[in-house]
């Protein structure tokens, strides 16, 4: 089952980045934009990292199994040099050398909360390179408002706009868990929390006036990153 969807992503990538023109574009995370993503694009450099520690895992099964070694193998090879060819796809494609930042599509060039999501959880880029760190200040300037909530992306319209979103400000959380800023990560998630309603719902948004819940209330989304986020700070014995 893996393999079949790891050959299918493989020919969704051969086609973009050797722009045949035979991909079909696919919508992005806020389903919003069709066609190729800086998110999307991370999310599948992360699946051959995980379908490279499935190989690995169950190699031990097959060792006795002289050819099925040896076909693993080569498929960990074309896998491994996928995840370069995608990592320098990015850099060229969705870095912008106007803003010194990545940016979330080579369309619109607008700087997005979901960015974060090649650093963390996909791993495609690291922290401590300078053009994330570039990025992630573009971000703070961009994107947080004046409660300290990130919004989702720059002129972000849907619903009369400019409101933060859980999900957003739980990513932020996540990614200053992975950097070490633990103070700033709890006043990501305290943010959160403080914004539930009084049944303890989270909403798709936080009115940045009344800081409640706003639009969808109880949102699945916004509940199941929450508990992801609760379960990382407990880890770090954060609360």
């Amino acid at each position: 089952m893996c393999e079949n969807a790891i050959d299918y992503l493989q020919k969704y990538v051969d086609d973009v980045i050797g722009k045949k023109g035979n991909f079909l574009p696919s919508y992005d995370l806020w389903e919003e934009y069709e066609g190729v993503t800086l998110y999307s694009m991370a999310s599948i450099f992360s699946s051959y990292h995980a379908m490279i520690k499935i190989y690995k895992n169950v190699k031990t099964v097959f060792e006795n199994n002289r050819l099925k070694i040896e076909a693993m193998n080569k498929k960990i090879k074309a896998l491994e040099q996928g995840m370069l060819d995608i990592k320098e796809y990015c850099l060229q494609t969705f870095y912008d050398e106007t803003k010194k930042a990545y940016v979330r599509n080579s369309d619109d060039k607008k700087m997005d909360i979901s960015i974060l999501g090649a650093i963390t959880p996909f791993e495609m880029f690291s922290p401590k390179e300078k053009n994330i760190q570039n990025t992630i200040e573009r971000i703070n300037m961009t994107l947080r408002t004046y409660t300290g909530g990130y919004i989702r992306y720059e002129e972000d319209g849907y619903m009369g706009g400019y409101n933060p979103w859980p999900i957003a400000n739980l990513w932020m959380a996540c990614y200053n868990l992975e950097i070490g800023e633990n103070k700033k990560a709890l006043e990501n998630f305290e943010f959160v929390t403080k914004s539930c309603s009084e049944h303890g719902f989270l909403g798709e948004q936080i009115n940045n006036e009344a800081m409640k819940p706003a639009w969808i209330i109880g949102l699945t989304w916004s509940h199941a990153m929450y508990i992801i986020v609760l379960e990382k700070l407990k880890k770090k014995g954060l609360i």
